[in-house]
C-alpha cells in the first residue's frame, strides 16, 4: 500500500526534483538528459542543477524507475518509491505486460507507466502529465485495463466462439447471415485488443487477464455442434 500524498493532484510546481533509477548506464544518462532539457530539475549526482535548488527534506519528488528486471522486483521497487513521503512514480514496464501485471503495477503505487523501448518518446510526456496530478498510461494500456464495453450481440457471438462454434454455426444458432457474425467479430477484436478468434477465446479464459466468462451472456446453449 502506497503512503498517503498530501493531495492527489497537485501543479507541477510542487514537484520541485526528479530523480531517476535505472539498472543500465546509459538509459539512466538520456533519461537524465531528456527530463533536464525540458525543464524538470534532475536530483542526485548526474544533476546539473545547483545545490540550491535541490529538494529540501519532505518535499514532493517525482521518481523514474527505469529498470530491466523481473516483474517482481519491478513490483518491489514501485511499492518501495511509493512508500516515501510525498513521492510519485513513473515505472517502466515490459511491452509485453499482461493486464494484472499492470494492475499490480498501479496498485504497488505507480502513476505513470512507460513501456521499455518506448522511454525516449514517452519519457517526458509522462513526467508531464504525472506531475499535472494526472494517471498515465500508454493507449494500449488504457484500453486493456479499461475495455470498450461490448455490445450484447458481439457477447452471444464471443459466448460461442468460446465454446468453439464456427462463424457457420454461429450464424446458423444466431439465425443471422454469417458476414453480420464476422462484422460483430471484427468490432469485438477492436475492443479486446485481439487480432483473432483464438486471442480473443484466450483472453476471455485467462483468470489474470480480468475478464473471465463474467463478460459473456449464460444462454444455455448445446455444447458445439459437429462440423
Amino acid at each position: 500500500m502506497r503512503a498517503a500524498k498530501s493531495s492527489d493532484t497537485y501543479p507541477a510546481t510542487r514537484v520541485v526534483a526528479t530523480r531517476v533509477v535505472a539498472d543500465a548506464p546509459h538509459i539512466h544518462r538520456e533519461a537524465v538528459r531528456l527530463l533536464s532539457a525540458s525543464g524538470f530539475v534532475v536530483a542526485g549526482p548526474t544533476s546539473a542543477a545547483p545545490a540550491a535548488r535541490r529538494p529540501p527534506t519532505g518535499a514532493p519528488v517525482l521518481i523514474v524507475l527505469l529498470l530491466s528486471s523481473g516483474a517482481e522486483e519491478r513490483l518491489a521497487a514501485i511499492a518501495e518509491s511509493a512508500g516515501q513521503p510525498g513521492a510519485f512514480v513513473v515505472a517502466s514496464m515490459p511491452a509485453d505486460a499482461g493486464n494484472k501485471l499492470l494492475r499490480d503495477a498501479l496498485r504497488a503505487g505507480a502513476d505513470g507507466i512507460v513501456l521499455d523501448g518506448q522511454f525516449a518518446d514517452a519519457l517526458v510526456p509522462t513526467v508531464q502529465a504525472v506531475a499535472a496530478g494526472q494517471l498515465a498510461l500508454p493507449p494500449t494500456l488504457r484500453r486493456r485495463l479499461a475495455p470498450r464495453a461490448l455490445s450484447y450481440r458481439e457477447k452471444e457471438i464471443l459466448a460461442l466462439v468460446v465454446r468453439g462454434y464456427t462463424n457457420r454455426q454461429i450464424a446458423d444458432q444466431l439465425f443471422v447471415a454469417e458476414s453480420t457474425v464476422k462484422t460483430h467479430l471484427s468490432s469485438a477484436f477492436g475492443k479486446l485488443d485481439t487480432r483473432s478468434r483464438s486471442e480473443a477465446a484466450a483472453l476471455i479464459l485467462d483468470p489474470d487477464e480480468g475478464y473471465g466468462l463474467g463478460v459473456l451472456p449464460s444462454f444455455g446453449l448445446a455444447p458445439q455442434p459437429a462440423a
